[in-house]
């Protein structure tokens, strides 16, 4: 068996773009609607994020939940209506 030599030189790379708020509507097999909200969490921005721009960050986020909170709602009502 030939000896195979590993590459342990793991550099940490910077990334440049965070995934910060989310939201979906799925469907299931069984026609079920599931909706599911996702947000970076509070405790985390300000270590990995500059001071700068942690405010704006933190509202942004708390503007995200208020409205798929409403979303949700929304959904939820049509659905209502419509079954």
């Amino acid at each position: 068996m030939p000896h195979r030599k590993i590459n342990r030189n793991k550099k940490r790379v910077k990334t440049t773009e965070a995934e910060l708020a989310q939201f979906k509507l799925m469907i299931n097999n069984q026609g079920q609607f599931i909706v599911e909200k996702s947000l970076y969490p509070n405790n985390k921005i300000d270590l990995h994020f500059k001071k700068e721009n942690a405010g704006l960050i933190h509202a942004m986020l708390r503007e995200s939940n208020t409205r798929f909170d409403l979303l949700t709602e929304f959904y939820e009502l049509l659905l209502k209506d419509l079954g």
